[in-house]
């Protein structure tokens, strides 16, 4: 295992709250974000990799039931605005793409893969399901990062906690 599971937050826990730039440079807070919609916040590796390219992509094919479900997809990862910025034009992602460049967040939510010498300083792979009250429904860890999500399961666990 790459990261101490007992660190990071669990189902039931309130989600930490932070405020990182988009692709575009616009300061995204999740606080926020969970005022208007469920959050399905994904931490991934690193842009243009080849497993997140394939979650990226399933995320955008699935994106608008996703949103009709009353989901806001976010992805958040340690590379900077520029990266993320050609990466979403290259990719056709709907949803932003947050910047965590200093790795401060991935590390508040112990999701950084600091023993893995390939991902080192970046942030592990997972997903989490917060709801309006910021708390968390639904966690997905990996067994390692380089396993990537069932699209169709994130979108089932998170449709379910925006129907309430």
């Amino acid at each position: 295992m790459i990261m101490d599971l007992q660190k990071v937050p669990k189902v039931g826990d309130i989600a930490p709250d932070f405020e990182l730039p988009d692709d575009a440079g616009r300061m995204l807070r999740l606080s926020e974000l969970c005022r208007n919609s469920v959050v399905l916040l994904l931490f991934y590796p690193a842009d243009f990799g080849m497993i997140c390219s394939i979650q990226m992509g399933e995320l955008r094919d699935m994106y608008d039931d996703f949103k009709m479900s009353g989901v806001e997809v976010v992805a958040l990862g340690t590379n900077g605005i520029r990266s993320h910025a050609a990466w979403k034009e290259a990719m056709r992602l709907p949803f932003p793409l947050l910047a965590d460049e200093d790795g401060k967040v991935t590390r508040m939510w112990n999701m950084a893969c600091d023993d893995d010498d390939l991902l080192r300083n970046r942030a592990c792979r997972g997903a989490f399901v917060i709801d309006r009250e910021m708390v968390i429904r639904y966690r997905w860890i990996p067994p390692n990062p380089h396993i990537g999500p069932d699209v169709h399961s994130l979108f089932r666990e998170s449709a379910a906690v925006a129907r309430g």
